[in-house]
């Protein structure tokens, strides 16, 4: 496949690319991104009462560079899809100020500064190719740290080390802790605590990092040491939503890879039962709190329950509330200060429903999925969206949506074999 450029696309910065190509590269751009969203997740910068994670401006400066060297370049299709979404979202706000509801009673322009911003990163793609090996190496490279940091951090736990967070050690305000559960014991009552990875902000986003690792390495590499590393990961976050994002996996794989694709799925499920297995009878704990865990979805004021029923709750009583919400939505920010009888999660469809209507949150789903791809990148699709749709509210969430956005959307890859 020629390295050619996409179709279509703006150029931008084509005299400054000499030197500056020679510096910095997309190889360069993909190392930073992971450093800073995987190693550096927890660090914010302080504005105002707000706490901005050091991701934003880290990665979106590094974007305008490569744009003024040329190895980046702006899609024009996304582009016009993020232009679209900028003009839902300014009628969503309008109709706020012209409509007001009575049980949203604040809404939020920093909310939709920030979101517009971040969901910029969504419109660039690599100028070149990247060898496809190449490119998943050099992910799941990083992964495999943040895999050791995490086991590391739980074993410790045996001898009496216990180092789950940076409050107290930093000042808080250069973290983002408070926004997150970052501390959590494996149950109510117990001693040990879930793995975080040590850098990371949540043992469930521990847990996703490691599902993605693990889809990396069946589309590539298939290494069994290395399988066992990111198992070994996803356990100790104790953590269902990895489970989750490796579901969707093995839908894509089963649709879109045929027998090969059946095949794998069957050897991630008895894969997955050995592992289980192995851990109930090393960590006993870990594998029933899991077991447990999974029954949470029918169970009020558990968190299965709050972040993946809540969330449909919410919006129906919007809707009820505010009909024409559907379409446009009910304005920026709203949906995290709704006046309801009881608590409710936010995830990315709800928020994004409900605040800016069906049309901005297809809009923004249309700006995700609308990438050329390798055939390894298709297959990740599904399970991104996954994560970024249903595990938590990460479209405002630098470290998270940054690289899984440059993983399906903004890395332009040479397809491999085998890969």
């Amino acid at each position: 496949m020629s390295p050619s450029l996409p179709q279509p696309v703006l150029h931008a910065g084509a005299v400054a690319r000499g030197a500056m190509h020679d510096r910095v590269s997309p190889e360069g751009f993909v190392t930073l991104t992971l450093f800073t969203c995987l190693v550096l997740q927890r660090f914010a910068i302080p504005v105002g009462d707000l706490a901005i994670s050091v991701a934003t401006p880290i990665l979106l400066g590094a974007a305008a560079w490569g744009l003024g060297a040329g190895w980046l370049v702006i899609d024009r299709r996304r582009m016009a899809l993020f232009l679209g979404l900028i003009a839902v979202a300014a009628l969503s706000t309008i109709l706020r100020l012209a409509l007001p509801v009575g049980i949203a009673p604040r809404t939020s322009l920093s909310s939709l500064l920030h979101w517009l911003v971040l969901t910029s990163f969504a419109v660039l793609a690599f100028r070149d190719r990247m060898p496809e090996r190449r490119f998943f190496a050099m992910v799941n490279n990083w992964l495999a740290f943040i895999a050791i940091a995490g086991i590391a951090q739980f074993a410790l736990q045996f001898a009496g080390i216990s180092v789950f967070g940076f409050t107290g050690l930093l000042p808080d305000r250069l973290l983002l802790e408070h926004l997150y559960v970052t501390d959590q014991v494996l149950a109510w009552g117990a001693s040990l605590k879930r793995a975080n990875g040590f850098f990371l902000l949540e043992p469930s986003i521990f847990a996703q990092f490691m599902a993605v690792a693990l889809m990396i390495e069946a589309l590539c590499f298939r290494r069994a040491l290395w399988f066992g590393l990111f198992t070994a990961g996803m356990l100790v976050s104790v953590s269902g939503t990895g489970f989750l994002v490796l579901a969707g996996f093995g839908v894509a794989l089963a649709i879109g890879a045929g027998l090969r694709g059946v095949a794998m799925v069957v050897l991630m499920a008895m894969g997955a039962a050995l592992a289980l297995g192995l851990a109930s009878l090393a960590l006993p704990d870990v594998a029933a709190t899991l077991l447990l865990r999974s029954g949470e979805f029918s169970e009020p004021g558990t968190s299965g329950h709050e972040r993946f029923v809540t969330p449909f709750m919410m919006m129906r009583d919007v809707f009820h509330a505010a009909p024409w919400a559907a379409i446009a939505g009910i304005g920026p920010g709203t949906s995290e200060f709704l006046e309801l009888p009881y608590k409710y999660w936010v995830n990315t469809p709800a928020k994004l429903v409900t605040e800016y209507g069906l049309v901005g949150f297809g809009l923004y789903l249309a700006l995700i999925v609308s990438a050329q791809r390798s055939a390894a990148q298709r297959i990740l699709v599904l399970p991104v969206l996954v994560l970024l749709m249903l595990t938590g509210g990460y479209h405002q969430a630098a470290p998270l949506l940054f690289p899984m956005l440059l993983l399906i959307t903004v890395a332009r890859l040479e397809e491999a074999r085998p890969c």
